[in-house]
């Protein structure tokens, strides 16, 4: 049974994506809840920089649907995600650049989604890279 429990596990072990490919044996049992959560309906990942690029890659592996950008996340709008969203809220996670974020951010309350999981990660040689996931909000059980 799915409950608020399951998908904040689910939630945070996608989150970790990135980690993987650096020390997947170390890390295996935390990416399990991963392939046990809800399918997203898209991960983006900024193909400017290299964590980014390994993150879709291990994305792709675990069986999610990977999309690259090059940091300018309008093309992807338009084409991809403002169609889907139309039709109704689609939880989508990503590793990109602070800009795409804040964008898309603001984008997903137009279809009452927000981030659900924002994680900050700094690497040498370029500018923070954030985690992430945007989904509906989970609804508490009264």
């Amino acid at each position: 049974m799915v409950n608020r429990r399951v998908v904040l596990q689910g939630a945070v072990a996608a989150a970790a994506l990135p980690f993987a490919e650096l020390a997947w044996s170390a890390l295996q049992p935390t990416f399990a809840p991963a392939l046990e959560h809800p399918s997203l309906y898209r991960v983006l990942f900024d193909e400017r920089f290299e964590a980014c690029r390994a993150f879709g890659r291990y994305a792709r592996q675990l069986g999610y649907p990977a999309q690259a950008f090059a940091g300018d996340i309008t093309h992807v709008w338009f084409h991809d995600l403002h169609p889907r969203w139309r039709q109704g809220p689609a939880a989508i996670s990503g590793l990109t650049a602070h800009g795409a974020l804040f964008c898309l951010e603001h984008l997903a309350r137009d279809v009452r989604m927000r981030v659900i999981h924002r994680a900050e990660h700094r690497y040498a040689g370029h500018e923070p890279l954030y985690s992430w996931i945007i989904a509906p909000p989970v609804a508490s059980r009264a």
